[in-house]
């Protein structure tokens, strides 16, 4: 078989995945794949949903605390001098 006669494989950017459950199953495929097929996966993904819950936990004490009025957001006040 010559060079030119192989197929090329599958190019992941040409699949197409939208929105909805498609893209859901999609993801989670993707991730048990990384997670199964590398051996520090489960460590990473242990440490990326703890790391991705204490940013949320964060954030929403910050905007608890520092809440934003939409008034704010169309006119600002200038700064004081």
């Amino acid at each position: 078989m010559s060079h030119s006669e192989r197929h090329p494989g599958i190019s992941i950017h040409r699949i197409a995945v939208g929105g909805g459950i498609m893209g859901a199953l999609f993801t989670i495929g993707s991730v048990l794949i990384f997670v199964i097929g590398v051996p520090l996966g489960p460590w990473f993904l242990m440490g990326s949903v703890l790391l991705g819950a204490a940013v949320a936990v964060g954030l929403y004490v910050w905007h608890k605390r520092n809440p934003v009025e939409i008034a704010d957001l169309h006119h600002p006040t200038p700064p004081d001098r």
